[in-house]
């Protein structure tokens, strides 16, 4: 029988590997057509809907650290900070809808109303998160993140080549973390009038079988010990 201390061993680097386990940072990334994702078990946000052609945004002011819209769902709370919704089909200087956005659409600039950059984050890590990109820019930027750590950025470029604005383009973006990373945040930013966004989806990550199996192992090496010294001090 192994000693007690090769026992403690044995049990703590099983549970310092399944809390620890963590590949290179990676995301795949692709684009798509159509106005809603296509991935497998994916909710939407569709941000909901408010009365058409609203001269003003419906959420959001140029006050930082708005909360503008919030929700729940596959056991996943999330909120978005900053940033306006509107529910329009053009504002001059301000916001475009993108194409097949209907209802409310999410609008990041750098002035008024829309003042960004919008943080998005969720309570639970995800294995997908997509957006339906409207009249992409240059200066639009979006990036994703693991905790404080960035997992990958992107402009307008990652959509559209080159990326001018066109207000009659839109495009889906899709990105899948890898290496067992997860998404738990993502920022929308832009440096000019604007960066608008659609039908945000989501898929929170189930954790891997090897995880739970070496926390089991290794809470089952636990609980050995503790039942040894029991019986030795009965």
């Amino acid at each position: 029988m192994a000693p007690k201390s090769s026992l403690y061993s044995l049990a703590a680097a099983a549970l310092l590997l399944a809390g620890g386990t963590h590949a290179h940072a990676a995301l795949n990334t692709s684009t798509s057509f159509g106005a809603i994702s296509g991935q497998a078990g994916a909710y939407t946000i569709d941000f909901g809907a408010s009365a058409v052609n609203n001269a003003s945004s419906v959420a959001g002011t140029s006050a930082p650290n708005e909360v503008i819209y919030n929700g729940a769902a596959q056991g996943n709370s999330f909120q978005y900070v900053d940033g306006a919704l509107y529910n329009t089909t053009l504002i001059n200087g301000v916001a475009a809808r993108p194409v097949g956005s209907t209802g409310n659409f999410l609008s990041v600039g750098n002035s008024g109303n829309s003042s960004g950059p919008t943080t998005l984050t969720f309570t639970q890590g995800l294995s997908y998160f997509g957006f339906l990109w409207g009249s992409p820019d240059a200066y639009n930027q979006v990036t994703f993140w693991n905790g404080n750590t960035v997992l990958g950025s992107y402009s307008g470029s990652a959509v559209m080549a080159p990326p001018n604005g066109n207000q009659s383009f839109a495009s889906y973006f899709n990105v899948s973390a890898t290496g067992g990373d997860v998404i738990t945040k993502v920022t929308f930013a832009s440096s000019g009038m604007a960066f608008e966004t659609d039908n945000h989806a989501f898929v929170t990550a189930v954790p891997e079988v090897q995880t739970y199996a070496m926390m089991v192992a290794g809470l089952g090496l636990m609980g050995a010990i503790v039942r040894r010294r029991k019986s030795r001090q009965a």
